[in-house]
């Protein structure tokens, strides 16, 4: 938990200017360069453990865990601002389906290389597993770059002037998402999903120790339920021709919470599996609807700074649920804190269901002024 905090620490500090950036310098060179950082902080600490004897000590994950976490505040916004601007408009749900798939394949092939992490290790090495790793995802932050490399310069088009301060443009990027209720009552209903999801794990821990195997296989696969269930949804979101991102949003949370719900009254692993399986699924409608609402509806010049907030919200929040998790636990117990879990995600998604304009306000329809994707020559300008 404490490593989780420290990676929370950049999101935290220099989440709004990174929006900000990405919404006044190339984002094409943010991400390159993001990447070309992660592969560089990934090198230094292969080097150091290549050329410390034994087991390294723990310090150095709080060192590099953060350095890492940092490029990636730079990342996300620009990636998320670039993606309407490389793609056509009508196919924006098919590519954020796409891009959540590859996150959540990435995230379930980590989940089997954790259950099978004993087995890996005692074969290898600990420490030459961690070297492998290493290495690994140091090369695919190269082959990123390689391939980001391929698109176009993709340059903020701005109508307000760039020599309004760093700080200005902060401010002006959150009075935007206010103004917009969709968005808006989404990041405060983001707060209530990363609150409520943050002690996931610490939940997960006590309860397959107490109902179930207790071994690292049982937990892996648990989780993995709930990764599979997402990856299921990103496949499924573009064939379902979403139109109201606000009532896909709060479905999807009430959804889930009512299968948490149900997680905390199963003590058999088959079902508390196939519960976290669904809420998953569930989950899964969450995000891509309004992610392309977002990028359909937000002007370019806002993009970056509108998505750096939900990231924010997101990274900022978790420690705090995550601190207080292993408190609640203790004092409700394993089916009482699902319960809570499943009530914060239900009451905190439904609770935007009673602004009109949240209810029924439509992802816009494709076209080329709000997508700004059709575009000419050797730049996106």
């Amino acid at each position: 938990m404490t490593r989780w905090s420290a990676e929370s620490i950049p999101y935290l500090f220099m989440g709004p200017i990174a929006g900000a950036i990405a919404d006044r310098f190339d984002r094409k060179k943010i991400m390159i360069w993001a990447d070309v950082l992660s592969a560089l902080i990934l090198f230094v600490f292969l080097a150091y453990l290549l050329l410390t004897p034994g087991n390294p000590p723990r310090w150095p994950f709080y060192v590099f865990g953060p350095l890492l976490a940092a490029c990636r505040v730079f990342f996300f916004p620009a990636k998320d601002a670039t993606i309407p601007r490389v793609l056509p408009a009508e196919k924006l749900m098919d590519g954020n389906s796409l891009n959540a798939s590859t996150d959540q394949t990435m995230w379930l092939v980590g989940n089997m290389l954790t259950a099978s992490f004993s087995s890996i290790a005692d074969f290898y090495g600990a420490k030459n597993f961690l070297i492998i790793m290493v290495f690994i995802n140091a090369i695919t932050f190269l082959g990123s770059v390689y391939y980001l490399s391929l698109l176009p310069s993709v340059v903020p088009e701005r109508k307000e002037p760039h020599e309004e301060g760093m700080l200005v443009d902060v401010i002006k990027g959150i009075e935007y998402a206010k103004r917009d209720k969709v968005i808006g009552l989404s990041l405060l209903a983001t707060v209530g999903l990363s609150f409520f999801m943050s002690p996931f794990m610490v939940v997960y821990l006590a309860t397959n120790n107490q109902w179930f195997s207790g071994k690292a296989w049982s937990i892996a696969f648990i989780e993995s339920c709930f990764i599979f269930g997402l990856l299921i949804m990103s496949f499924i979101i573009p064939m379902l021709n979403i139109k109201k991102a606000g009532i896909a949003f709060s479905i999807g949370m009430a959804v889930a919470g009512v299968m948490v719900c149900l997680m905390g009254a199963s003590p058999i692993f088959t079902m508390y599996c196939i519960w976290n399986t669904i809420c998953g699924i569930a989950i899964g409608v969450v995000n891509v609807p309004m992610m392309t609402y977002r990028q359909l509806k937000v002007p370019d010049e806002y993009r970056g700074r509108v998505g750096s907030l939900g990231n924010l919200i997101w990274m900022g929040v978790q420690p705090i649920g995550m601190a207080l998790g292993g408190q609640l636990l203790a004092f409700f117990g394993i089916v009482w804190m699902h319960i809570l879990m499943g009530l914060g995600f239900a009451i905190t998604g439904s609770a935007p269901l009673l602004n009109k304009e949240f209810r029924t306000s439509e992802i816009p329809e494709p076209s080329d002024d709000n997508a700004n994707s059709q575009h000419s020559g050797d730049s996106i300008t």
